[in-house]
């Protein structure tokens, strides 16, 4: 097996979007060994929107866990939230103590 064999599908909207100018891959992340590894492209002009696009994602990620997994949405939303702020306390913590 290879790695590109796990790479996921460029989504439908993407490829027929009509102006290819507006089409843009923003993130690719993958999972290896213990953490994610990822590849960002700032494209949004404002860094508000990354939050709002960041908040999508955490959405659509409670949905897939429903979905594939068989978690209630909500109860997943709330995991995600509170993993988003644990390591959001890490990073400060880290930051205050000179280490990122």
């Amino acid at each position: 097996m290879s790695v590109d064999s796990k790479a996921l599908p460029i989504p439908e909207p993407a490829v027929q979007h009509g102006n290819i100018d507006e089409v843009a891959e923003l993130i690719r992340v993958w999972w290896v060994g213990d953490r994610p590894q990822s590849v960002i492209r700032p494209a949004a002009r404002d860094p508000k929107l990354t939050g709002a696009i960041l908040a999508e994602l955490a959405y659509n990620f409670a949905r897939a866990y429903e979905a594939n997994v068989g978690l209630d949405r909500e109860a997943a939303f709330k995991d995600i939230l509170a993993g988003w702020e644990e390591a959001h306390r890490g990073a400060a913590e880290a930051l205050e103590e000179g280490k990122a």
